[in-house]
């Protein structure tokens, strides 16, 4: 398209300056043309005809090397096009599975062959083999067989998703089960304390398992990561665990707790789900913590069936007191569902005089009432005011105690 434009302004260029000059050297007397008019236009043929032959030229050595060009391109392609194909099938990623004729059995695998040489020649170096040992461990804590040793096979329903407690047989219940031992004739008052909303910061947790005695109750969220492996450390440690259960709160759904949250505009079938859905994150616990539920816990038609829930599944009910209303405890009774319900928060306003003056409280309700619960958070101060703190009760004659120490020990006034 620009040789062929260039040539027609060439042309015009030409056809112009020919009309110029013979503008210029015409001369019109009485309509006769002079001689000096005719003898111009035979001179200007000559160059005119030079110009025309050039541009043919060149536009005709442009279209000889574009069609060679295109010519050559297009041979390329023909002579070369199945080549190319067969390169890029050969590079090409497939599985080809052969189909056996009755009666014809599978060939060996090849790649177990290299498998089990690679197992030998593990075998023959100590320290490779002893770093593969290592790393199988780590592999093995980050999935559900965190939990083999800690669950009982008696106990536990094994399902798709996880695991579900269930009463044995026989009529072991998992709460007694996973319980930790404890002297039950001693006569001191008796104050368990719950670490709830564990698991969430792995520095927190860290913290707690670290520097907490055994008889402190560990509390874990369904969500937290890694939370099998928490849940294996915290058994393996001592300690009896609950699950936290979010329950709607008032302010819902602007303060919401998450997805398996129990709600009172939930059906019975829904909230059933998402209860078992906890409980399928972990094993080895022996109940479930009520969290938050400022608004769950006044519904009795919406809460008894999950009590109910739970207590076929041989689980104790503890109940965090989120309103002094809940109906928790009541209900709890009213089916003979184990339970236990939190007496202090200590650490609402998590500062170390408020938290003090919240242990002392809790200590008072011990020695008036000889049993009482506390819950706290996985806060820095509030794990280094309970370190000391606990080391301080044999002092003070009170027992701590694991929260199955406490079930059903409570009165309610």
């Amino acid at each position: 398209m620009k040789l062929s434009s260039f040539i027609k302004r060439l042309k015009n260029i030409l056809r112009l300056r020919r009309n110029d000059q013979e503008k210029s050297t015409v001369q019109v007397d009485d309509g006769i043309l002079s001689e000096e008019v005719i003898e111009q236009g035979h001179t200007d043929e000559i160059p005119q005809s030079k110009l025309n032959r050039f541009a043919w030229f060149i536009y005709g050595t442009f279209l000889v090397i574009f069609l060679g060009g295109a010519g050559l391109i297009v041979g390329w392609v023909l002579v070369s096009a199945e080549q190319t194909i067969e390169k890029r099938i050969a590079i090409t990623p497939a599985v080809t599975v052969d189909v056996l004729a009755d009666g014809e059995t599978a060939p060996k695998n090849s790649s177990r062959d290299k498998e089990s040489q690679g197992d030998q020649s593990t075998e023959n170096n100590p320290e490779t083999a002893t770093a593969n040992l290592s790393n199988e461990t780590k592999n093995s804590l980050n999935n559900s067989d965190a939990l083999v040793g800690i669950i009982f096979p008696h106990i536990t329903e094994e399902t798709e998703t996880g695991p579900l407690p269930v009463i044995a047989a026989d009529g072991r219940q998992p709460w007694l089960e996973y319980s930790r031992g404890f002297k039950r004739a001693d006569r001191k008052p008796r104050i368990a304390l719950i670490i709830s909303n564990l698991g969430l910061s792995e520095t927190y947790t860290k913290a707690a398992l670290e520097l907490l005695p055994e008889d402190i109750t560990l509390s874990f969220s369904h969500v937290a990561p890694r939370l099998k492996n928490w849940v294996r450390e915290a058994r393996q440690k001592g300690h009896e665990i609950l699950l936290d259960i979010p329950m709607e709160p008032i302010g819902f759904p602007k303060n919401d707790p998450g997805r398996a949250t129990l709600l009172t505009s939930s059906n019975e079938v829904e909230n059933l789900n998402r209860l078992e859905h906890i409980m399928k994150q972990a094993g080895g616990y022996v109940g479930l913590l009520g969290t938050l539920g400022t608004k769950f816990m006044l519904h009795s038609e919406t809460f008894l069936p999950v009590l109910k829930s739970i207590k076929q599944r041989g689980l104790i009910y503890v109940d965090s007191r989120s309103t002094s209303r809940s109906l928790g405890p009541e209900l709890a009774s009213s089916i003979q569902l184990p339970k236990a319900f939190i007496n202090v928060f200590v650490d609402k306003e998590p500062s170390q005089e408020k938290i003090k003056s919240k242990l002392d409280e809790l200590e008072r309700i011990a020695l008036k009432r000889r049993f009482a619960v506390g819950i706290a958070q996985p806060f820095p101060i509030t794990i280094e005011i309970l370190s000391r703190w606990t080391k301080r009760l044999k002092t003070k004659q009170i027992a701590l105690a694991p929260i199955t120490a406490v079930v059903d020990k409570q009165s309610q006034r």
